[in-house]
């Protein structure tokens, strides 16, 4: 199964997560290929993250995601496990082979990212090859586009941010960078991981 299928599905779910549902797609593959509805079920509702370390989980009826500790993720991912028989040829023996859908997930699945709050970036991007998670749940009003604006409010803007990266930042776009990035999470409610 392709990580970059599982990256692009994760968070697009519009129904609630079901352990029944997983529960089935388990049961009604056949063999271990068949076990990818079942992959790709779990990861479009859960992420591995290592920083803050555990699980985000997406929230479909809240539009947004739920920080999961590691040690209560088993709550949400049961243990479920599917013996799989198979004949490589006629005259060898079954070959038997078990798998746990929690025991995958924590273990074996190699997508972890790292949970971050920007404005300005896509619900999951990927920098030197480190995923990063947006946590970042959208802005509490329509945004315009910037020609709707009157010429007064873009000068105003102007100011407040050129004194910013002046004063508070020292001309360091990496300061300013930051210190806008916290008012995002600031006017979002959150605190900065």
């Amino acid at each position: 199964m392709s990580n970059q299928v599982v990256i692009s599905k994760f968070g697009e779910s519009k129904e609630a997560y079901s352990i029944d549902i997983l529960k089935r797609l388990i049961r009604e593959t056949n063999s271990l290929d068949d076990i990818t509805k079942a992959k790709r079920y779990i990861c479009s509702y859960f992420i591995l993250c290592s920083n803050p370390h555990g699980v985000f989980m997406c929230r479909p009826d809240i539009k947004n995601f739920e920080h999961i500790p590691m040690k209560n993720i088993s709550m949400l991912i049961h243990p479920i496990t599917k013996t799989f028989f198979k004949q490589s040829n006629s005259e060898q023996p079954l070959t038997k082979t078990e798998f746990n859908i929690a025991k995958w997930f924590i273990y074996d699945n190699s997508l972890t990212c790292v949970a971050t709050c920007n404005p300005a970036k896509q619900r999951i991007y990927k920098i030197q090859g480190q995923l990063y998670l947006n946590i970042f749940p959208g802005f509490l009003h329509q945004l315009r586009p910037l020609a709707d604006f009157l010429a007064n409010i873009h000068q105003a803007i102007k100011i407040i941010f050129t004194h910013i990266w002046d004063v508070w930042c020292l001309g360091d776009w990496n300061v300013t960078e930051y210190i806008i990035k916290w008012f995002a999470g600031m006017a979002t409610g959150r605190k900065m991981y």
